[in-house]
């Protein structure tokens, strides 16, 4: 490879000669290959600091994420089929496998091997968003369409990065990366453990109203919502960047395998003592990140990953039987000393409390299951939709259950909540193709080879020389983003977690050095190039394993800052063939008129979707998003009429956005309560009430929040078509939540002041039973707060007159039996 290589660049530099790869490639193509890592590389730290965890996607946080993927999608499938022609010009030429007239081939020449992977998930991709439109109503368009664009973006990385990472450099640049941010998030976590909480905690002891002010929460005194932040606050851990605990435990399993691995897997071969210390360190600094955030999945998945480490990579040839068989025996060995080692542990140092909640965590879990199947029971084809699942499931949460949930908290169970039987079918697919690429490309004798970008690139040859050229545009995308991103949070001045990052950006830096640093001596060691590849996907697969694994019991499946690692992780391990000049390969490569229609093709439909996502839900929610921000700030600043015409101006950007109409009948509902009870100022209340509801579809969390502002405006003034239109949609959200004890009371509450005796002791007594279900202290009638179906006069102008369901039903509940302490 070297001398053909060697005289390449010597037909190359001759005078009045080119080479056939540079006759073949576009000047154009480079550059956009070289902006294509550059994205890839980008993503990773992009996502480290806006993972959009929990709702967020719906909310249309990740908008320009799918931007970028799409992005990176485009120019990927542009550039790839000149790449691969020029690439197979270059060494076929040298070769003699290619002559002028054999340049005709197929779709495989242009993208190589492993072509229904991309087809399975472009698929999965298109039948989300198909499910998104077609699911509403009764969903909400906005939130739909936001998280379908999820999964269109995770079918663009996934279809790039099997591209871009397929030789040993690229991917270690790229495990470097993971592990870098990975590295910072523990950092970060122990950070938030270790100050940043414990000075939370203090405030919030000092001062409980102030913290939830300052968090947007209302909660008053003696309710169960207090109580449950209370004790997510008191007890919970740190969550990084994310929203969730669970999902910064996702990404720490990269810190905690990748130093194992490489102290495991890799001990054999010669290094510094210091680069020991060195991973040895970062390792226990990830494995107390990971211990504080108190996820048992997580920390089961790190072990069985560990076990797995540990099994000997096997590879085809004399003696492979045997080497698996050992192998088999030290995987069972492994697995059952660590986790002897963690009982120990656990029995010794751990938190009985910590424990004994696993196997109510575990039937939680079960409730969310078994709730979606019986979504799913009904809506076979489609599910919820993308975006739906949170409000339909509360139409079947098990009575016993009292979360509301935004996913069922299991990758596969997501998928067919998302877009119902098919989707599942789609997702099983698309994991057995990529499970058979990879076992495929583990039994491979020889690795694949990537083309050369300085073979294929006579313009840029003074600045490119070998394959490791792309990991160093991936890198350095890495940091352009980094600096950037940084330069936005410094513009906007949003400093959070300043102090953090001064210790987790050095600690990332160095722990991705380290490792990168050390992958480079592979070069330098006594393994081939197909066992230093045969590593590097066995660490590469132990990360995906703990993360799949992770996700079985945990939400963060359509989290971009949890899934980006999957795709990545999955992509390193099915990557499509490179271009090896071998005879035969020659003439399966695309001529030049088909790689300029192919590209082309992908450049079209890359754009097209660039601007359907513009026009259709970036440019609407940036609109929206920006109005809403001045009218809060005008809010703040008493300008009153400021804030309703902007208001306005949001409520119209985003023809499907809920919160926008919601937040504006709520400006004009504290008018109303506040300022008197002016006709202009009611029809603007209603009118944007109205179009919050429409918009919501059948959301029984929006139907609620609209019935208590009627509520609020009966207690103040004691117009019956308050308590009309209060009734009606508390009972249409009742009707789509069940199971809400608070909900429930609200509605019988409502029925005594309609003098519906019957149906109002119906529904207290449906209140009380719900109440006892499970044992649960958050669903006792003393903490569950409704409002007082009463004319309150003024002394409601502030705040409406919300009391304890025992205290409101006080004498009915005594005819009940139901007890009072």
């Amino acid at each position: 490879m070297a001398k053909a290589r060697s005289r390449l660049t010597a037909e190359r530099d001759r005078p009045g000669e080119t080479s056939p790869a540079a006759d073949a490639l576009p000047r154009w193509v480079v550059p956009c290959r070289r902006v294509a890592l550059a994205v890839l590389g980008g993503l990773v730290v992009y996502v480290a600091y806006y993972p959009s965890d929990s709702v967020q996607v719906e909310n249309g946080d990740a908008l320009w994420f799918v931007a970028l993927a799409v992005c990176l999608a485009t120019l990927t499938v542009v550039t790839e089929p000149w790449m691969r022609f020029a690439g197979v010009q270059a060494n076929g030429t040298r070769q003699g496998t290619l002559p002028s007239d054999r340049c005709n081939a197929s779709v495989s020449g242009l993208l190589g091997s492993g072509l229904v992977i991309d087809v399975l998930a472009w698929n999965l991709a298109a039948w989300m968003m198909f499910a998104a439109l077609a699911t509403c109503p009764p969903g909400n368009l906005r939130e739909a369409t936001n998280e379908a664009w999820f999964w269109v973006a995770g079918a663009g990385v996934l279809t790039s990065a099997r591209r871009l990472l397929t030789d040993r450099p690229s991917q270690m640049v790229m495990v470097s990366l993971l592990f870098a941010v990975a590295a910072g998030m523990a950092v970060h976590a122990l950070h938030q453990q270790w100050i940043s909480l414990p000075a939370t905690r203090a405030a919030y002891l000092a001062d409980p109203d102030a913290v939830l002010r300052s968090a947007g929460i209302d909660a008053p005194p003696g309710t169960a919502r207090r109580m449950v932040f209370a004790n997510r606050l008191l007890d919970g851990g740190p969550t990084g960047t994310f929203a969730l605990a669970n999902s910064l435990a996702a990404i720490l399993l990269v810190a905690v395998l990748v130093p194992a691995g490489v102290l495991w897997r890799w001990r054999h071969r010669h290094r510094h003592p210091a680069v020991t210390i060195g991973f040895g360190a970062l390792l226990l600094l990830a494995v107390a990140a990971l211990i504080a955030t108190r996820s048992r999945s997580a920390i089961l998945a790190s072990l069985i990953a560990l076990a797995w480490l540990w099994m000997p990579s096997g590879v085809s040839g004399q003696g492979a039987d045997r080497r698996r068989k050992a192998g088999l025996v030290k995987l069972s060995l492994g697995v059952v000393g660590i986790a002897a080692a963690f009982v120990v542990g656990v029995l010794l140092f751990g938190d009985e409390e910590w424990m004994s909640a696993a196997p109510a965590s575990l039937e939680f879990r079960l409730r969310y299951w078994k709730s979606t199947l019986a979504l799913l029971a009904e809506h076979p084809w489609l599910g919820a939709g993308p975006g739906g699942f949170q409000s339909m499931y509360l139409r079947y949460r098990l009575p016993i259950a009292s979360e509301t949930i935004a996913d069922p908290h299991n990758f596969v169970f997501e998928t067919l909540a998302s877009g119902g039987w098919i989707a599942g079918v789609l997702l099983a697919a698309l994991v057995w193709a990529i499970v058979r690429a990879a076992r495929h490309e583990a039994t491979s004798p020889q690795p694949a080879t990537e083309v050369d970008l300085a073979a294929v690139d006579s313009a840029a040859a003074s600045s490119v020389t070998q394959v490791k050229d792309g990991s160093r545009w991936m890198a350095s995308g890495a940091g352009v983003a980094l600096l950037l991103v940084w330069l936005l949070v410094a513009a906007s001045g949003q400093l959070q977690d300043f102090q953090a990052a001064v210790f987790g950006i050095p600690v990332a830096i160095a722990a991705g050095y380290l490792l990168h640093h050390e992958s480079q001596r592979m070069n330098q060691s006594q393994w081939s190039d197909t066992q230093a590849k045969l590593e590097i996907r066995k660490l590469v697969s132990a990360i995906l394993l703990a993360i799949m694994i992770h996700l079985t019991v945990s939400g963060g499946w359509t989290v971009p800052g949890v899934a980006l690692a999957v795709w990545i992780s999955a992509s390193m391990l099915c990557h499509v063939d490179g271009v090896t000049g071998r005879p035969g390969v020659a003439s399966q490569a695309l001529g030049r008129r088909q790689a300029s229609r192919l590209a082309l093709g992908g450049l079209v439909v890359g754009g097209a979707l660039l601007l359907t996502l513009r026009l259709v839900s970036i440019g609407p929610a940036q609109s929206s998003s920006l109005a809403q921000q001045h009218a809060e700030d005008a809010v703040r600043r008493g300008l009153g009429l400021r804030a309703e015409r902007e208001s306005e101006r949001a409520v119209q950007a985003d023809p499907w956005g809920v919160a926008s109409p919601l937040w504006r009948s709520e400006l004009f509902r504290s008018r109303l309560v506040g300022q008197g009870d002016r006709p202009a100022d009611r029809r603007e209340w209603l009118e944007a009430m109205e179009t919050a509801v429409r918009r919501a579809g059948d959301n029984p969390l929006i139907e609620r929040a609209a019935g208590e502002q009627s509520l609020h405006l009966y207690q103040r003034y004691g117009r019956e078509e308050d308590l009309a239109r209060a009734e009606d949609l508390i009972f249409r959200a009742l009707a789509g939540n069940p199971t809400d004890v608070s909900l429930v009371a609200q509605a019988a509450a409502i029925s005594r002041a309609r003098a519906k005796t019957a149906e109002s002791m119906e529904l207290l007594a449906r209140a009380r039973e719900l109440s006892l279900l499970g044992g649960n202290l958050v669903r006792d009638l003393g903490l569950q707060h409704i409002f007082v179906v009463k004319p309150r006069g003024a002394s409601v102008r502030t705040a409406p007159d919300r009391r304890p369901v025992k205290e409101v039903f006080r004498a009915e509940l005594s005819r009940i039996d139901e007890p009072l302490e």
